[in-house]
């Protein structure tokens, strides 16, 4: 019996040394943020109001100086990066059904361009960021969010393709089969059949598409200057 509960107290030690370990630096920012210059290049303190007088004056400058906070670059990393991610992944799930649930002879064909697409994430993305440039500023939309989302949803759409094709398999499942015997139609048995059985891996490769957008720097800082841009070059 003592046994066991030694070995739940070690796993509890062990777990909490580790959750320590990973709250400590986001503990350090919230701190550093609170801090004024002479605290932050005087330290180290730890404790607000023993160590160090905690005060606003970041938080200030970041969300209400008039010639440059934190609001507008914020709002718009939000904003285009769930549009662009709900673009890819609605595109990508259709993509893939089309691919290997309607039967035609171009099937085969089908299931080899969607594996050819990776390619294109290989290809670094300043080789395409001056023709994009031009493409935007001939088409009047630099500097707006409609750009970000139309690359953001082209340039990640074959990440959400490679991630999610194995989730959706290379064929129907008995579940699909049944529903089509039962004269349901492909988009609902997409809607209501495929993707409620795999939402979890869906709302995973959500996420991951929606961090590549909110973390990408190079085409933010090449197509967008101030109405549009991003946290990551503002940053």
């Amino acid at each position: 019996m003592w046994q066991a509960t030694a070995r739940r107290w070690f796993v509890y030690a062990v777990l909490l040394t580790w959750s320590a370990i990973c709250i400590l630096p986001i503990f350090w920012v919230v701190l550093a943020s609170l801090k004024s210059e002479d605290a932050i290049i005087h330290g180290p303190r730890y404790l607000p109001f023993i160590d160090f007088v905690p005060n606003l004056d970041a938080w200030r400058f970041i969300l209400f100086d008039r010639a440059e906070n934190l609001r507008r670059p914020l709002l718009n990393s939000l904003f285009i990066s769930a549009i662009a991610s709900g673009i890819v992944i609605i595109t990508a799930c259709m993509i893939i059904y089309a691919a290997t649930r309607i039967p035609n002879r171009t099937r085969i064909k089908n299931l080899w361009l969607l594996w050819a697409t990776q390619a294109t994430r290989v290809l670094a993305p300043v080789t395409i960021v001056i023709p994009l440039y031009q493409m935007a500023q001939l088409a009047h939309l630099l500097d707006t969010q409609l750009i970000l989302i139309l690359v953001y949803s082209a340039v990640n759409l074959p990440v959400a393709i490679w991630l999610l094709l194995p989730v959706f398999g290379n064929r129907a499942t008995e579940q699909e089969e049944s529903a089509m015997l039962e004269g349901c139609s492909h988009a609902y048995v997409l809607r209501h059949i495929l993707m409620p059985m795999v939402v979890g891996n869906i709302a995973s490769v959500a996420l991951i598409v929606f961090t590549l957008c909110w973390n990408e720097y190079l085409f933010a800082a090449y197509l967008t200057t101030d109405h549009a841009s991003t946290l990551t070059p503002w940053m």
